[in-house]
């Protein structure tokens, strides 16, 4: 298995152990969408259908629009004259609209307009959004019916211009230079070759009288040659533009802009979009779910995998201790035996076999069970590690050396009146080691000193010379001692067993365990000289109920193990 494969499975992992909290993300963004639909005033919109043709088809078009570069700067003129400040402001006061809440300003109008060409054609959709179907539908055919009348009026006044030049005896200069700008003028052939004419004789001339006086016979003849031609061409320019004098009489009437389908009243509103709106608030919480466990994961200082300990804390991984939901009338270390735990108990006889490793050099060597903090679960690997080492013929002693918050006589039900505390007692009778070491309860070759009762002073109890000498007396009587320590961060207590037995098993709950709390722990028996011989992690829960971590570990796989405990 690669690393992208890993990180797939673990992101994977990520939102299935979060799935509820996308859930309930996704419902909020549903809930939300909901209210929009619910609380959202309903919009109209009231389309009208125009067809607008490019000015090209008669000559005086060509002249009018020459200066269009071509047929995409034309239309784009005129979808912006459609949304124009002016055309705008006609229909405004037209149909009155600053009465209406929605439109008290010709700004509010243009923003309820949408100008929607039809792609690859001459029609537009002029499209108008109100909350009134019928105020929304007015608007629309009083713009367009404005737009054509003024398109028009347009075309009238331009072709009125045109024609007072052409008809003018003496024409102005602006009105010579706009019938020498005409198409019929400009591109005629026979005026071009008089202008050609026109250029060689300026051009000779301009030589002549460089070197003649004006009298010369040669600068008088050019110089009449040119007249002549000049004469010509304004003679050829009126005929060409008298020629087509009948012609613009009629052609202004016409308007090459049409209404095709007038706007009616929509039955039906464009907003909300109900089922877009859900689907948005679904897909849009379900992100901001994710957004937010990636965001938690980011944040997260805890500990949940074995990589976690190397990278944050640098300790060897020993293994996992699975959660497990006790019964009532069910004891901790009775998980490893019950049916359906076999995965369980496996995973504490793999610890087992860890730590003997660790413990190489000595394998009955006396060790601490500690944590940082309480609830991260080093009782239960307490109870269920001692059990698994007894199995192996060990003679084991599990001290509970929490004289704060005894447990271990509840887990395996023995007397709290006998245990550690009574060693320091006055009657000899009740403080001798063995008569405060009970057998536990259908498990062979385990014995257990519960804490007793809880005495005031536990830091001083812990500092005398008499909990050293019990220790030597108890390595001499079992194979193997294990104490199970208080939380290291609130007391000294978990110090003062390490001054006697220098090593602990250090125990992080999974997804609990704050790594800088961890880190304050360990520099604390780190300064005590206490050595951490591997890390354990606690109340381990797995994303899919069928792995734990990459390590694979599959339900199935273990049916022959339980099996063989049956037998």
């Amino acid at each position: 298995m690669n690393d992208e494969e890993l990180d797939i499975s673990a992101l994977f992992n990520l939102v299935l152990k979060h799935f509820w909290l996308i859930v309930a993300t996704a419902l909020l963004g549903l809930l939300a969408a909901i209210l929009v639909n619910v609380f959202m005033r309903p919009v109209y919109e009231a389309s009208a259908l125009l067809m607008i043709n490019q000015e090209n088809a008669g000559k005086l078009d060509e002249s009018a629009y020459g200066s269009f570069a071509s047929m995409e700067d034309y239309y784009r003129t005129q979808y912006q004259l459609l949304e124009s400040r002016s055309l705008l402001e006609s229909v405004y006061n037209k149909l009155d609209l600053s009465q209406y809440a929605e439109f008290p300003s010709v700004k509010a109008l243009h923003k309820a307009i949408k100008i929607d060409p039809v792609t690859r054609s001459r029609l537009v959709n002029v499209k108008v959004r109100s909350y009134d179907a019928h105020l929304a539908t007015d608007i629309a055919n009083t713009l367009t019916n404005t737009f054509v009348q003024e398109n028009i009026g347009n075309r009238i006044s331009m072709g009125q211009d045109i024609i007072r030049a052409l008809e003018s005896t003496e024409t102005s200069p602006e009105e010579q230079e706009l019938l020498n700008s005409m198409p019929q003028v400009v591109n005629s052939d026979f005026i071009k070759s008089l202008k050609q004419q026109e250029a060689a004789l300026e051009r000779s001339w301009a030589q002549l009288s460089s070197k003649y006086t004006p009298q010369h016979p040669e600068v008088v003849s050019v110089k009449r040659q040119l007249a002549a031609t000049q004469a010509q061409i304004a003679i050829e320019t009126r005929r060409l533009v008298q020629s087509i004098k009948i012609e613009l009489s009629g052609q202004f009437s016409g308007n090459n802009v049409r209404i095709v389908d007038p706007a009616i009243v929509p039955q039906n509103p464009v907003l909300p979009r109900k089922l877009i709106n859900m689907a948005v608030g679904i897909l849009g919480g379900g992100l901001l779910g994710l957004l937010i466990v990636f965001l938690l994961e980011f944040l997260d200082q805890t500990v949940k995998s074995s990589e976690d300990l190397e990278k944050k804390l640098g300790l060897p991984f020993l293994g996992f201790v699975p959660h497990e939901k006790m019964k009532k009338k069910e004891t901790e270390y009775a998980a490893m035996f019950k049916p359906g735990n076999v995965l369980f108990a496996e995973n504490i006889r793999s610890i087992r076999t860890m730590l003997d490793f660790t413990l190489s050099e000595d394998h009955n060597a006396p060790f601490l069970i500690s944590s940082s903090m309480q609830g991260e679960g080093k009782s239960n690997l307490s109870a269920n590690l001692a059990v698994a080492l007894a199995q192996t013929g060990k003679r084991v002693l599990l001290i509970d050396g929490d004289l704060r918050r005894s447990r271990l006589h509840k887990v395996f039900k023995v007397s709290p009146e006998k245990g550690l505390s009574y060693l320091w007692d006055k009657d000899p009778q009740k403080a001798d080691y063995a008569a405060n070491i009970q057998p536990a309860p259908e498990v062979n070759n385990l014995f257990i000193m519960t804490a007793g009762k809880r005495p005031p002073n536990p830091t001083e109890l812990l500092n005398t010379p008499r909990l050293a000498h019990f220790l030597q007396w108890a390595q001499t009587q079992y194979d193997q001692v294990i104490v199970d320590c208080p939380a290291i961060l609130p007391v000294a207590d978990t110090m003062l067993w390490g001054k006697h037995i220098p090593r602990t098993i250090f125990v992080i709950r999974y997804g609990k365990t704050n790594v800088r709390a961890a880190q304050i722990a360990l520099d604390k028996l780190q300064k005590a000289g206490v050595k951490v011989l591997g890390t354990v992690i606690g109340h381990y829960r797995t994303s899919s109920g069928l792995t734990y971590g990459k390590y694979g570990y599959y339900k199935s796989g273990y049916s022959y193990y339980y099996s063989n405990e049956r037998k």
